[in-house]
């Protein structure tokens, strides 16, 4: 497990234990997490940001989480950039599908974060 230094990490979602949990995981692999509530222009801020990784929090069926899954991944400038999506629903082949380069369902242990996270930043 090496640290990635000097990259960012976004946390995107609307529930603040969500976010200071996914804090708490990741910052062993980033030199900074940047925050971002969905209702945020996430894109703008991965574009701003460039960040090495995206985990981007899912609460509901129809929740905007998904729409800005697909911002994401259809933007020339933000396409590449892995998205790690965090969900209680049982959405993993929407969310792979919809471009998620990983999905895991909560409540999320550190050892799958971990493993995930690894295996996503491996990748890219």
């Amino acid at each position: 497990m090496k640290q990635i230094t000097n990259n960012r990490i976004i946390v995107a979602g609307g529930d603040s234990n969500f976010s200071y949990l996914m804090q708490r995981y990741a910052r062993r692999y980033a030199h900074k997490i940047v925050y971002a509530n969905q209702g945020e222009d996430l894109l703008a801020l991965a574009k701003c940001q460039k960040p090495v990784a995206i985990i981007l929090e899912v609460d509901r069926p129809k929740s905007i989480g998904w729409q800005l899954l697909q911002d994401l991944k259809i933007d020339h400038e933000t396409g590449e950039i892995p998205v790690l999506v965090c969900s209680w629903l049982e959405e993993e082949t929407l969310a792979l599908d919809q471009g998620a380069d990983a999905y895991l369902r909560m409540p999320i242990l550190y050892s799958d974060f971990e493993a995930t996270l690894e295996s996503i930043l491996v990748k890219h």
